[in-house]
């Protein structure tokens, strides 16, 4: 693991959940260097053209967000033939296997309902940023036996 700050990027305009990211954030003992955006615009601005060095190490996408939605976000990055490729785990509270499905095949790592449980949440983003810092990866969830429709 690198001793450099773990940049995120969370991208979700829920106050009560970016809080429970954050906590997680703060739980995994990983260091982090979070920013937080509130809509799809901004998410696409912040990853579509940043500077070489302010590329996230690791995206946090919710889908249903202001202005472009989360599945918005993925298609943009992966029509610029993923120019800002990163871990990048799905938040949702949508259990859908059709949501799951599109998100996969739109370049998503991985997907994770939102726990109804705030310490569930907690953990749960805290053994994604431990896994991201160790291997560079999300891990595969609760999902991963859906498969995307390549």
């Amino acid at each position: 693991m690198s001793d450099l700050p773990l940049s995120v990027l969370i991208v979700e305009d829920n106050e009560g959940d970016v809080r429970l990211i954050e906590n997680g954030l703060d739980e995994s003992d990983v260091p982090i260097e979070p920013t937080v955006v509130t809509d799809g615009e901004a998410a696409l601005d912040r990853l579509l053209d940043p500077p070489a060095d302010a590329k996230p190490d690791l995206l946090l996408l919710d889908l249903n967000i202001p202005k472009r939605t989360g599945r918005d976000v993925l298609a943009a990055l992966q029509a610029a033939s993923a120019s800002c490729p990163m871990p990048t785990l799905v938040l949702s509270g949508s259990r859908s296997d059709e949501h799951i499905r599109e998100t996969l095949a739109l370049g998503a790592d991985g997907y994770a309902v939102k726990p109804v449980d705030p310490q569930e949440f907690i953990s749960l983003i805290g053994s994604v940023v431990r896994s991201v810092a160790d291997s560079g990866t999300v891990p595969p969830g609760e999902h991963a036996e859906i498969e995307s429709p390549t």
